[in-house]
């Protein structure tokens, strides 16, 4: 590739084009504009935090770029309303919402979902044996990516047979129970919802034609994620496209593929041409041992395919022949609709023209995707290079697993973001490296809340540390040796952070260095001058220190900085300002006064009740408004937080203390338990061994003869007959007795010592058991 011979800014960036680092250079002759274009979601569902791995990913890189580097960006993002994901899963939704509302025969429910459980079964099972079919005869470059889609296949069949698993364990349940009616059959039918989903379109997806079904499913799944960026606090792209408003445009770019020979129509359908193409140019730049890979090749044309004879295996769609029950637009070919890979060439195409800087998305988009983008682009501006840098972002993978909606290994951004905050994710994916996969796990997720935690303290000890500290003209600013080498070690780090963010992008090492940075500057707030026993750090360069750690964290959007215009009076007044916190103080003091109160009426001060209302104040009312308030050893300091994360971090603090409550009482309970048992015991062992057996016999009549230490040596048979014992028997009754002796000389000798012993275990019991309750 060609690098433009621009200002350059010290930046290398890991290109897929080339597969190593290059010097990264605007196509801007001024070095300072800079065109990017980042692959969108094909809104069929909701968005998990694979999708989100990608999208958080180009925006700390374009945060980077920006507010770091002082590029000015022009970003546009895609959005892909038209596909055969969106196509199938709306018929599918839109037929199961009718099946399920008319279903009231459990007969028939239930032989439709063993048809459908059959039918999927078997869709798996043959792209199984095909897939293994293909390893037997692969290429040693492609058995690993045919390996991985035959552990899929067998994946997705595993997950079939479990709701199959799920379902029949329900029916039981219900016979047993008894249950019967609409809610056992939508119940039922929840379990198998993708199976029966998948029969319902095979018998009666043609007949689903309505165009305003298909848009009204990917407008529901659109708003969704770009509700989902803004709670991830990611910035928006510039402009957004939509494919259904870009048909036009992407007709006649299909139209000047044909006109020029790259491409041709065939019954209805138009195909790029790869053969007419790799005469001129290179196809698979990308991914250049996939050329010849069919299977990934038609995962790309997606599941409904198209209608046309293909003159090469590795062509591709560019326009597709609806069929029934498919969204359908007017071309020169027909009534159809656009193929995959043609919308972006298009629509970037439209706004960035026939080249620009930097072309983003997911790992997996190499081949079939941006590899075919590529080539019809590079064909329809005759060019050779038609994106400067592309950039792919590592997946996110569970259990070794790319996360995925067809592996069901997903967890949604919307079900994350309510156990974790959005900064809590964004710090998760700043501690792997943009280009690499990275492991989802709960583990990894506890780190993170330490990292968080390590930079709030920072935060809250540093503003509280110079919130008491005098005016600067009455603090001796000489530097002392420990002040020049905190100085000279946050300079090399700034030079560090600069290094590594110049080597592509490589924001873990940055992430590090904050963090030693910190932890220094912890260090430093807590010297102390041995002459007065007070603070002995700087002022001023601690503010630089905390100055740059907040630029540092507002690049990487750990902090908001997106305030749009000034912040002027008229904005908001003293009131406005003060008036929450006010309500939480004025609630306080009135709590505090009435226990006052209290005290002067019984001239006694409840100090549990004082301390109660305290901690109330601290855990739920401060939070609401945005403040946290920390006891230390020192006294309690307070900092500024999002009301939302102070909420949650109360809640897991209620929740620790809950559990640790739950403890405690738990162990109380054993202990009564102990205390009781050792009651019991002595009032079982009040009469003296040598009558124990004596009046085990007086209770139930078996023994008849004793000898002198009270052993049993004659019994009564069945016949009422009297029999000496057994030597075997009567060896396990000695033992009895022995155990009994010492039970028995064991509380003598505590009852000879205190009488009252008994007594003062049940009064334990009776004190732990006040403790429970209260």
């Amino acid at each position: 590739m060609e690098i433009p011979k621009n200002p350059r800014r010290g930046l290398k960036i890991l290109n897929s084009w080339g597969r190593e680092k290059m010097d990264f250079v605007p196509i801007d002759p001024k070095g300072q504009r800079v065109n990017v274009y980042v692959c969108g979601p094909t809104v069929y569902d909701s968005a998990h935090l694979g999708h989100a791995r990608a999208y958080l990913t180009f925006d700390i890189i374009l945060r980077i770029l920006s507010d770091y580097f002082g590029y000015d960006l022009f970003y546009v993002m895609n959005i892909t309303d038209v596909d055969d994901k969106i196509i199938l899963r709306a018929r599918q939704n839109y037929l199961f919402d009718e099946y399920a509302q008319a279903a009231k025969d459990m007969s028939k429910v239930i032989a439709d979902i063993q048809e459908a459980v059959e039918t999927v079964k078997a869709k798996h099972q043959k792209k199984i044996h095909a897939l293994e079919n293909d390893l037997k005869s692969a290429a040693k470059k492609d058995v690993d990516e045919l390996k991985e889609l035959v552990s899929n296949e067998q994946i997705k069949y595993a997950n079939v047979e479990a709701a199959e698993k799920s379902a029949l364990r329900f029916l039981e349940e219900a016979k047993k129970t008894k249950k019967e009616g609409s809610d056992v059959i939508q119940e039922l039918l929840r379990l198998v919802r993708s199976e029966i989903s998948y029969l319902l379109d095979q018998r009666e997806g043609s007949r689903v034609n309505d165009l305003s079904i298909f848009r009204k499913h990917a407008a529901k799944f659109e708003q969704e994620f770009l509700e989902d960026l803004e709670n991830l606090e990611i910035r928006f792209p510039s402009v957004i496209t939509r494919v259904s408003e870009y048909i036009e445009e992407i007709v006649t770019f299909v139209q000047e593929l044909v006109a020029n020979g790259m491409a041709y129509e065939s019954n209805g359908s138009v195909y790029f041409n790869v053969a007419e193409f790799s005469k001129s140019h290179a196809y698979c730049k990308l991914r250049p041992e996939c050329a010849a890979n069919s299977k990934l090749g038609e995962e790309g044309e997606g599941a409904l395919g198209s209608t046309g004879e293909k003159k090469n295996q590795s062509d591709f769609a560019l326009w597709k022949k609806s069929k029934k029950g498919e969204p359908q637009w007017d071309s020169p070919w027909g009534l159809g609709r656009p193929g995959w890979h043609i919308e972006c060439s298009a629509m970037s195409g439209e706004l960035l023209g026939r080249n620009f800087d930097i072309h983003g998305g997911g790992m997996d988009l190499k081949f079939p995707h941006h590899d075919n983008e590529i080539a019809q682009s590079e064909a329809f501006f005759d060019t050779h290079q038609w994106v400067n840098y592309w950039m792919h972002a590592g997946h996110l993978h569970i259990k070794g697993k790319k996360m995925s909606k067809s592996l069901k290994n997903f967890t949604t951004i919307r079900a994350a973001l309510k156990s974790h905050s959005a900064r809590q994710l964004r710090l998760m994916f700043l501690l792997a490296k943009w280009d690499s996969e990275m492991n989802f796990d709960e583990n990894s997720l506890k780190e993170i809340a330490s990292r968080e935690k390590q930079i709030k303290s920072f935060f809250s000890d540093a503003a509280a540390a110079l919130r008491d500290q005098k005016q600067p003209s009455q603090i001796n600013q000489k530097w002392s040796e420990a002040d020049k080498k905190l100085n000279n070690t946050f300079l090399e780090m700034k030079s560090n952070v600069h290094e590594a963010l110049c080597d592509n992008l490589d924001w873990p090492r940055v992430m590090k260095i904050i963090s030693d940075l910190i932890t220094e500057g912890q260090k430093y707030l807590r010297m102390v001058d041995s002459k007065t026993n007070k603070p002995a750090f700087k002022p001023f360069l601690l503010n630089e220190i905390l100055k740059y750690t907040s630029w540092m964290l507002k690049i990487f959007g750990l902090i908001p900085s997106d305030r749009v215009g000034f912040a002027t009076e008229g904005s908001g007044s003293k009131e406005d300002a003060v008036k929450d916190i006010l309500d939480v103080f004025v609630e306080f003091r009135n709590k505090l006064r009435e226990e006052a109160k209290n005290s002067l009426r019984t001239k006694k001060a409840d100090m549990n009740r004082i301390m109660k209302i305290c901690d109330e104040v601290r855990d739920d009312l401060l939070p609401n408004v945005g403040v946290r308030l920390t006891d230390t050893k020192d006294g309690s300091k307070w900092s500024l937080d999002n009301p939302e994360t102070l909420k949650r971090e109360a809640e897991m603090l209620r929740l620790e203390r809950k559990a640790a409550k739950d403890r405690a009482k738990q162990k109380l309970i054993k202990n009564i338990e102990r205390l009781q048992a050792e009651a019991k015991m002595f009032g079982d062992h009040k009469i003296p061994p040598s009558e124990y057996f004596k009046l085990v016999s007086q209770e139930k009549g078996t023994y008849t003869r004793f000898d002198e230490s009270g052993l049993p040596t004659h019994q009564k048979n069945e016949n009422g007959d009297e029999e000496e014992i057994k030597k075997s028997t009567r060896k396990n009754l000695s033992k009895i007795l022995k155990k009994y002796q010492k039970n028995y000389d064991k509380c003598t000798k505590t009852l000879a010592k205190d009488s009252n012993y008994v007594e003062v275990l049940t009064a334990k019991v009776s004190k732990i058991q006040r403790q429970i309750t209260d």
